[in-house]
């Protein structure tokens, strides 16, 4: 049986590099997720689940990945809910998520892709967020990847990054400005979610006019896997108290509609009428000869909006409360600013913005003595690697002065390393560099608000105080 899969497997990616034009999501739906194959080598039941959204709105479930990390490093997880794929190994380890990170011939992104770590049932399945968030460079192999990625490398280089990072100061300025005399603040509506817009839309190309509709579409988005997980909930043991309101539904696909409405318009506004923005090399970029496919644009304007927005966002809210927690810490930076750099590594390494990503295997091999079959998902927690005592000295404390702080897996590792982390770490760069200055008594003003998201560490509400500047 393997030998076959695995030939299948491989005639499957050798047709989609010699086609052109194809939907991945349709590719997708093809290939079956299997079962595991092979007797687990780590028998634990885990004490939680990690599709419980609930627990991850108290921040990430750090004592878990240290459940798992010590007693199933390499662990199968059930499925959702009503969901008919069979489930997914998780990986808690630095060095596992390293090494399949570091060997795509074997981990394939193409095929590892859906909501909520699966697909779901046809049912349950948004009928435009589905394909729109498998349709992506992120879920590409081999040469398309490459190429992809390739047409979106010029507006992340270096020259490229230090002109935006006059604009990025400017704004950090204005931000700063208009919270200053107030004395508090939601950090996160008011600060932390408008550079991050701001930014993005300038590498975009997005009209100043337009921009505040992102930030209501990455509101909603956020909340996507809860209408999801909470509606699945109601089909198994009916309407609960947290059942998502009707209008509130309502209002969710409304937005959907609005977003990728808009998304197309100006990706074909940009074909028509090409200019030197990011926008413009995607609706323009071709696979094959071919131009993208509509799925594979309205796919590329959800990443663009999620990945180039979020992570960013609740890094600098993440700061700020880790600050906060850490009173010497805190007292040490703002005493020492050359300290930044580390001190923005650590934030993201004990942020961990992106929860997980997936990979599926495409033969059979062995991650830390569990030997694993050919097309089984596989789940990579980078906040559970950013804490593995075997690589960070006291990995739960946070320390600005920690030597290795760089060595985290927060923008992955490999040919899938995220496109945008120049631009990320000079937007905390020069947020803090600003806030930190101005604002050093400030201090959480009330609790955060964290989505039910198990994807992204996804930061809501930071309120703060601080002493108002006349």
């Amino acid at each position: 049986m393997m030998p076959e899969r695995m030939e299948e497997t491989q005639v499957g990616v050798e047709e989609i590099k010699m086609s052109g034009g194809y939907v991945l999501s349709d590719e997708i739906l093809k290939h079956k997720i299997n079962g595991s194959a092979f007797d687990h080598v780590y028998p634990h039941t885990a004490s939680n689940s990690l599709n419980n959204l609930d627990i991850f709105t108290k921040g990430q479930p750090f004592d878990l990945y240290e459940e798992l990390r010590e007693k199933a490093p390499v662990y199968f997880h059930n499925p959702m809910p009503t969901d008919p794929e069979p489930g997914y190994w998780v990986l808690t380890k630095y060095e596992d998520i390293k090494y399949v990170s570091m060997n795509p011939k074997i981990f394939s992104s193409q095929y590892a892709s859906g909501n909520l770590l699966t697909l779901g049932t046809e049912e349950n399945r948004h009928p435009k967020l589905f394909k729109s968030t498998i349709d992506h460079m992120l879920n590409l192999d081999g040469e398309m990847h490459l190429g992809l990625r390739k047409e979106h490398m010029p507006f992340f280089k270096a020259g490229h990054v230090d002109e935006l990072r006059q604009k990025v100061s400017l704004k950090v300025t204005e931000l700063l400005d208009a919270i200053a005399p107030k004395g508090e603040c939601n950090l996160v509506q008011e600060v932390s979610q408008q550079l991050p817009i701001f930014t993005l839309s300038e590498i975009l190309g997005i009209p100043e006019s337009d921009r505040q509709k992102l930030v209501s579409w990455m509101e909603f988005l956020e909340l996507a896997q809860y209408f999801t997980y909470e509606m699945i909930k109601e089909q198994n043991e009916g309407k609960t108290d947290s059942t998502p309101d009707p209008a509130m539904i309502d209002m969710f696909n409304a937005m959907v509609d609005e977003m990728f409405e808009y998304g197309r318009f100006i990706l074909k506004e940009k074909r028509k009428n090409p200019a030197n923005d990011l926008l413009s090399a995607i609706a323009n970029a071709e696979i094959n000869g071919e131009k993208l496919s509509d799925e594979f644009l309205d796919g590329s304007w959800l990443l663009i909006i999620f990945a180039g927005n979020d992570t960013t966002r609740n890094t600098m809210s993440g700061g700020i409360k880790l600050l906060h927690e850490n009173q010497e810490q805190k007292e040490m930076l703002i005493n020492d600013l050359e300290l930044l750099p580390n001190f923005i590594n650590e934030t993201v390494r004990c942020v961990s913005p992106v929860i997980h990503m997936r990979r599926t295997s495409l033969e059979e091999t062995e991650i830390n003595g569990q030997k694993i079959g050919p097309y089984e998902k596989i789940a990579l927690w980078y906040g559970a690697a950013n804490r593995d005592p075997s690589v960070f000295e006291d990995p739960n404390k946070f320390n600005i002065l920690r030597d290795n702080a760089d060595k985290h897996l927060a923008f992955g590792i490999g040919r899938h390393t995220c496109i945008g982390k120049p631009i990320a770490l000079m937007q905390l760069q020069e947020f803090y560099s600003q806030f930190l200055v101005r604002f050093q008594d400030f201090e959480m003003n009330g609790d955060w608000k964290v989505a039910p998201n198990n994807f992204v560490h996804a930061i809501q509400e930071m309120p703060i105080k601080y002493s108002p500047e006349n």
